[in-house]
């Protein structure tokens, strides 16, 4: 085979025989396009099998043509190619490498490169050719696979079947890799982000690709999801609002209220970060790609057997959870919370805040009042607990006795006495004194030890109306018992504080 390449001829000398369709070719430099490539494989099958003008070469075998062959022989160092119309053409094996061995009967691709007149073969080139057609069909979005060969500046030289490409640094990986060198020499799946044929320039993104195998096995891995399934999963973030876990790829929201049975004032107080859980599915949205998730529901729910466990009427030790301007917050168990209410908590007493009976964290018992499952309500006491006062209350505080007392609060109508612990009476403003009083601390003080005689005492009101005037006179009082009975006049003004009787209060 000759060394010197075919030159190029006129093709209007290359004047087809009688009846004969013209060559067909392509050169190198005229960049066809990817019709133009495939009109050359059409017109390369209607080349006459004898080349025109003796011994020189049909213009379908000019040097920069592609052609396409057929391989006859296989060996260590070439591969032969039926080029047809009696042309043998030779490939260098080692232009295969990284291909599959090509085998008798295969179709090639190949450029001419070299024509010799005398053995009628053509030195060819499957490189080039792939180079060629690569150029003509690369576009963006389209997957290659290549060996990254060397570092520069800004990311990584990527080779391409012989075509040099650009990976950026950011391009690299999902997450920032500190070191991209350990990428060097390794195969990579890219993605074609820009092509420029003028300078045969390729930039490539490997995120890219790997965001979109992450998006489409996360859309698998929700598509196979069924609600109402119990799956194992890893908490990744905890914010104010819940906490996501990740499920083998497939990220699902539970919601503040999706945490526990209870009360949870912050999701941080019940999960953390990298914990295990197990979760419920609890809604699927496929078209936004959104899970929701249940802690909760992955246990039993407590309030199904609240009843049985907790019957009116019982008893239980147990710590006050949170305290409220109505009451306090009894935890009976995880996720089960009971109310004790302010009327709830003593006999007599009148409670204005709850922290004046019991404080957070007070091991206290209580007694069951009320279990509603439905409304997730329970209602204790712990009054209950101890003997109500008012039952006794008429033995012990006969009218007219006179008993010792401490002031504890006053009013602008009268003040109040505490005669035991727990047991309060009133001495109206008109009571104090025999004159006319005009305020009430004028008489009394909060805090002062007085001596209080009994007026009323009415058990079902539970209330006991107080005097600290002396007694009237025996006589006096004689004599009104024996005077015929005055009918009743009603009181033309109220008394002091709006009151019609002493008991208003």
């Amino acid at each position: 085979m000759s060394d010197s390449p075919i030159q190029p001829e006129d093709t209007s000398a290359a004047t087809p025989l009688p009846g004969e369709p013209p060559a067909a070719e392509h050169p190198v430099g005229d960049n066809p396009s990817v019709e133009q490539v495939a009109s050359v494989q059409v017109a390369s099958a209607q080349v006459p099998s004898e080349p025109s003008g003796g011994d020189q070469p049909s213009a379908a075998i000019r040097a920069g043509t592609i052609r396409y062959g057929n391989v006859i022989e296989v060996t260590p160092e070439d591969v032969v190619l039926n080029m047809g119309e009696q042309v043998i053409g030779r490939v260098p094996f080692l232009e295969f490498a990284g291909h599959p061995t090509p085998k008798v009967g295969d179709e090639v691709s190949v450029i001419v490169e070299q024509y010799d007149p005398n053995t009628k073969e053509v030195a060819l080139s499957k490189r080039h050719a792939d180079e060629v057609l690569f150029w003509q069909t690369v576009k963006p979005g389209d997957i290659l696979e290549g060996v990254v060969t060397g570092m520069n500046k800004g990311g990584l030289d990527v080779d391409i079947g012989g075509a040099r490409a650009f990976l950026p640094s950011s391009q690299v990986d999902l997450h920032r890799m500190k070191d991209i060198s350990v990428l060097i020499g390794e195969h990579v799946s890219c993605v074609v982000s820009q092509v420029d044929r003028t300078t045969k320039d390729l930039v490539l993104s490997r995120r890219k690709l790997q965001e979109k195998e992450r998006k489409q096995q996360r859309q698998s891995a929700i598509d196979a999801l069924v609600e109402g399934e119990l799956r194992s999963g890893k908490v990744t973030n905890v914010t104010e609002y819940g906490a996501f876990v990740d499920m083998d790829g497939v990220a699902g929201l539970v919601h503040l209220t999706d945490l526990s049975w209870g009360r949870i004032p912050k999701p941080a107080e019940v999960v953390h970060v990298g914990q295990e859980v197990k979760v419920r599915i609890l809604k699927v949205d496929r078209a936004k790609g959104k899970v929701s998730l249940g802690i909760k529901q992955a246990t039993p729910d407590p309030w199904e057997t609240v009843v049985e466990r907790y019957p009116v009427g019982s008893r239980i030790k147990t710590k006050v959870a949170r305290l409220a301007d109505f009451g306090a917050f009894i935890e009976l168990e995880t996720g089960v919370d009971a109310l004790l209410p302010l009327s709830e908590m003593s006999w007599s007493r009148r409670v204005g805040r709850p922290e004046d009976i019991v404080q957070i964290g007070q091991e206290i018992e209580v007694q069951i009042l009320r279990v509603e499952p439905d409304k997730h309500r329970v209602s204790v006491g712990l009054k209950q607990l101890q003997e109500d006062p008012w039952n006794t209350i008429e033995s012990r505080f006969t009218a007219n006795g006179k008993f010792a007392g401490r002031v504890v609060r006053t009013t602008d109508f009268g003040a109040f006495v505490e005669l035991v612990p727990g047991i309060e009476g009133l001495v109206h403003i008109s009571e104090l004194s025999l004159h006319r009083v005009n305020a009430v601390t004028d008489v009394v003080k909060e805090g002062q030890e007085i001596e209080v005689r009994v007026l009323k005492v009415d058990k079902e009101a539970q209330r006991i109306s107080l005097s600290m005037k002396p007694p009237p006179p025996q006589r006096h009082a004689a004599a009104q018992a024996a005077a015929p009975a005055k009918p009743d006049k009603k009181r033309k003004r109220p008394l002091r504080g709006g009151l019609s009787s002493h008991f208003e209060w």
